[in-house]
């Protein structure tokens, strides 16, 4: 038990710097002392919602929260969480993990070349949110890295990003933990263990949510960065050794290294286009 209550503070502490839920991470981790796949999920969708909810105070005090713009990406969201929930299914499981590696890929594209969107982007956090809520109802976390490339549309300060990331997030893990409470069988979780993952939880929010407020906000981009670069890392493995189909296989492997190519591509772009320093 002290184990779990220690790797789940540190793991949220590190997200919340991004403003992320850590559940995506965790989950497996759960799994792997034994506890079942839906009860791993609940619990969790139960620490992402502690960790997120004491960030996202935190950063309402600090005036870092804009709920317009949160809102147009958190409707869209929790509209949509119920279909992905419903069509986890019947989705292989690998062409989740194709999705979410190319949309990591875009994730990490955005934070390296900032920008600020234009009224004519106004339409993608509308599409973004939407996309976010039916990925997290199909794969059971927040899908937290969706809604840092709607933000990135909309704010150049990694500070903001990560702070509506997690006010987003928050309302999306709730969403979701709802969801999958009514459409799961009863689970037995020990309240022990639920009260030690949720109080974790919002320990690690608090940790590191003070660590982003205090950092300067370039640290908050590379963490975010170097966080979606492991995820990537993680899941393209997981892609690799997946046991399906060879053809389903193939073309998940082909999608992925396509999607790596134009990434690379793209930085080669953004590079090409940076104005060189005067001699």
């Amino acid at each position: 038990m002290l184990g779990m209550m220690v790797l789940t503070y540190i793991l949220a502490s590190v997200f919340a710097i991004a403003g992320m839920g850590a559940a995506g991470v965790l989950i497996p981790n759960y799994i792997a002392i034994g506890l079942s796949v839906h009860a791993a999920m609940l619990l969790g969708l139960a620490q992402n919602t502690a960790e997120l909810t004491v960030a996202t105070a935190m950063n309402w005090k600090k005036g870092l929260i804009e709920w317009r713009n949160v809102a147009r990406v958190f409707v869209p969201a929790a509209l949509f969480v119920p279909l992905g929930a419903y069509v986890n299914v019947y989705t292989p499981r690998i062409l989740v993990l194709v999705a979410l590696a190319l949309f990591f890929l875009f994730a990490i594209y955005r934070m390296v070349t900032g920008g600020v969107a234009e009224s004519k982007d106004g339409w993608k956090t509308y599409l973004l949110g939407a996309i976010q809520g039916f990925t997290a109802g199909l794969i059971g976390v927040d899908a937290s890295p969706i809604a840092i490339i709607a933000f990135s549309y909309l704010f150049r300060n990694p500070k903001k990003v990560s702070a509506n990331t997690a006010a987003t997030a928050l309302g999306v893990s709730g969403v979701t933990l709802l969801t999958y409470a009514l459409l799961l069988p009863r689970i037995p979780i020990a309240t022990e263990t639920l009260l030690t993952v949720a109080t974790a939880g919002f320990l690690g929010g608090v940790t590191g949510t003070l660590l982003m407020h205090r950092v300067k906000p370039p640290y908050v981009r590379y963490t975010t960065m170097a966080l979606l670069s492991l995820a990537t890392v993680e899941i393209t493995a997981k892609i690799l050794t997946a046991n399906v189909p060879e053809t389903l296989h193939i073309l998940s492997v082909g999608v992925v290294v396509s999607g790596f190519l134009a990434f690379l591509c793209g930085m080669g772009r953004h590079r090409a286009r940076r104005p060189f320093p005067s001699p």
